[in-house]
């Protein structure tokens, strides 16, 4: 009977100490990346880390970034993965530095200070063009074209203000070739509300070309459809990196070490592009030994500065509103 009761004790107490430690295995991933590109990272990294829990908490960078500091006091995330580097610097003072050894492969422009984040993968600005919809079968060149009057109304532009890709593709073609030229590209252009009624309204035929982003035009040529074609513009284009950071004061640090590692992986980041197409910033994935997409060396770039972009947005933004509302 003692011998019972005392195994039972024993029990007892080693059962709440393996709660616990299971407890601190799990780790909270927020994200603002699809459902399904989550899921498939995740069951990926569950197959390696079978002993590591990982509850997401999904919705948009800004949002995510708003309640990281908003829990600064109490952190209830981990890991945060991915979002714009111009959005991420923002919110410098609740990240965790890390150094990573997978940051040796990323270029340190796409690094933070004190490794504070780190480039996981960046979208190119296209022009998503339907050849049964551009005029006399003729494709833009690059943005200037698209100031021509024969394009009123065949262009479609996510709406700068709730598109950061678009805010991009935006403030860059400001600075590139002037205010007058964005304007007449706007005035030509349908403004929607979201980026992806303007990549799948091309895809519909609704509009001839969209300003967009390489991989979500790239899955419509993928599944087969022809007439699709996306343009890098003569002029040059933009560039939106995205990263991950760690939460400072998080409540799981090794597990969410554990997590970002996975993340910033050759293995894992090839596997995210073949499957969704988004560039990797890892100078060792060459993307066109996968896909029918050029060499972002081969692409032309214009550096945008992302200090700058963020800190004169809300000037810009004021300056959109009034050239869509004097059409």
């Amino acid at each position: 009977m003692f011998g019972r009761m005392f195994k039972l004790c024993i029990l007892l107490i080693v059962l709440p100490l393996s709660m616990s430690m299971a407890r601190a295995a799990d780790v909270v991933l927020y994200s603002s990346n699809n459902v399904e590109t989550v899921n498939r990272v995740l069951d990926g990294f569950a197959k390696a880390h079978p002993d590591i829990k990982v509850s997401v908490v999904r919705a948009g960078t800004g949002a995510l970034m708003q309640r990281i500091k908003a829990e600064a006091n109490n952190p209830l995330g981990d890991i945060f993965w991915s979002g714009g580097l111009s959005t991420i610097s923002e919110f410098r003072d609740q990240l965790a530095p890390y150094a990573s050894p997978q940051a040796a492969a990323v270029p340190a422009a796409y690094r933070g200070p004190d490794n504070l984040w780190l480039g996981t993968n960046t979208h190119v600005t296209v022009l998503m063009a339907n050849l049964k919809q551009v005029p006399q079968g003729q494709l833009p060149k690059g943005w200037e074209d698209l100031a021509d009057p024969k394009w009123k109304g065949k262009i479609v532009i996510p709406d700068p203000e709730r598109s950061s890709a678009s805010f991009v593709a935006m403030y860059g073609l400001h600075k590139q070739l002037g205010l007058e030229t964005l304007t007449k590209i706007a005035r030509n252009a349908v403004i929607v509300g979201t980026t992806s009624a303007a990549y799948e309204g091309v895809a519909k035929g609704e509009f001839a070309v969209a300003v967009t982003m390489e991989y979500a035009g790239y899955e419509y040529i993928a599944g087969g459809m022809k007439e699709i074609k996306l343009i890098y513009p003569a002029e040059g284009t933009f560039l939106s990196p995205e990263g991950m950071a760690i939460i400072k004061n998080g409540k799981n640090p090794e597990p969410a070490r554990k997590l970002y590692e996975y993340l910033a992986s050759k293995e894992t980041q090839t596997e995210v592009f073949k499957s969704a197409y988004r560039r990797p910033l890892r100078q060792d994935i060459d993307v066109s030994a996968l896909a029918a997409l050029p060499k972002l060396s081969d692409v032309s770039i214009v550096q945008l500065d992302d200090a700058a972009m963020g800190a004169q947005r809300a000037e810009f933004i004021a300056q959109w509103r009034q050239i869509i509302s004097a059409r």
